[in-house]
């Protein structure tokens, strides 16, 4: 609220022979800016409108193609192989001494799920969570895939009969379906925001999986070394086990995608990669 200050002033007039004395008291004694429009223009205005306006965020997405590192040749297969754990033998199914990950007949699948392509097969699905950092208390889940099972011609055996359980590795093998539509290719896209990589700047994403079970019911999570009784790892050390590393790329030919083959369960075989995925067991 402004404030009315008043103020008393005492006028002499001179005696004495004289012409009339003459006072002009302006009536706005109020302060002025002089040529300070554009400074307050510049500072000022344009600063705050900028404020009150959103960004301009582009949503729009663009598809990653998995490929070969430290070539330019798309990847032939990207391939999930899935090891879970038996606590009949406290080892893990197939691994040691033989590195096949588990079959679907180890975990309760049958014949017949396959076979038929019952519900307890088909609503089965591995999920691949990408964040954009490694650690679990400061992360943002980014993205999802869904891969589902499905039955290949190479599951068909000759007398026309689909493949046993116990002979059906937990295996999810995606290629690239713009080469042949016959392949099996949900998940081998990783599908991201485009104006978040460069040609300078490439973007790390961070993969968590877990294996959901319409059999059993049950969600099994993965890590990304296996357990081993004789060198246990201790929850505090998981968080280092959980994340398997993609990093996105733009080039002159396009988007495309590269896996981290520092990792342990990250390997690559006639421009393929193979990426291993344990049942999270700690000590």
């Amino acid at each position: 609220m402004p404030v009315n200050n008043t103020f008393r002033y005492t006028l002499r007039v001179p005696t004495g022979a004289g012409s009339a004395t003459t006072m002009n008291i302006p009536i706005d004694m109020t302060f002025q800016l002089v040529d300070q429009g554009e400074t307050i223009e510049r500072q000022f205005i344009d600063v705050e409108k900028a404020d009150s306006i959103n960004p301009i965020i582009d949503y729009e997405k663009t598809r990653f193609i998995a490929r070969g590192v430290g070539n330019s040749v798309p990847a032939n297969s990207v391939t999930y192989n899935c090891y879970l754990w038996n606590n009949a033998i406290d080892n893990y199914y197939n691994f040691p001494p033989v590195d096949s990950p588990t079959f679907y007949g180890d975990v309760g699948y049958t014949n017949d799920d396959l076979t038929f392509r019952k519900n307890s097969f088909i609503k089965s699905f591995l999920r691949l969570d990408f964040y954009d950092s490694p650690v679990v208390t400061d992360q943002n889940l980014v993205s999802f895939i869904i891969i589902q099972p499905n039955i290949r011609q190479s599951d068909i055996l000759l007398n026309s009969q689909v493949i046993p359980a116990v002979n059906k590795a937990l295996s999810f093998e995606l290629k690239n379906p713009l080469n042949n539509n016959e392949n099996f290719g949900e998940g081998f896209f990783i599908y991201h925001y485009k104006d978040e990589v460069d040609t300078q700047i490439p973007k790390d994403l961070f993969m968590r999986a877990s294996f959901n079970n319409a059999k059993t019911g049950k969600r099994t999570n993965l890590m990304t070394a296996p357990f081993d009784i004789n060198t246990p790892i201790y929850i505090d050390d998981l968080q280092n086990q959980l994340h398997t590393k993609y990093t996105l790329k733009r080039a002159n030919t396009g988007y495309f995608y590269e896996l981290d083959t520092a990792q342990f369960n990250v390997d690559v075989a006639f421009n393929s990669y193979i990426i291993k995925l344990y049942e999270i067991v700690v000590a």
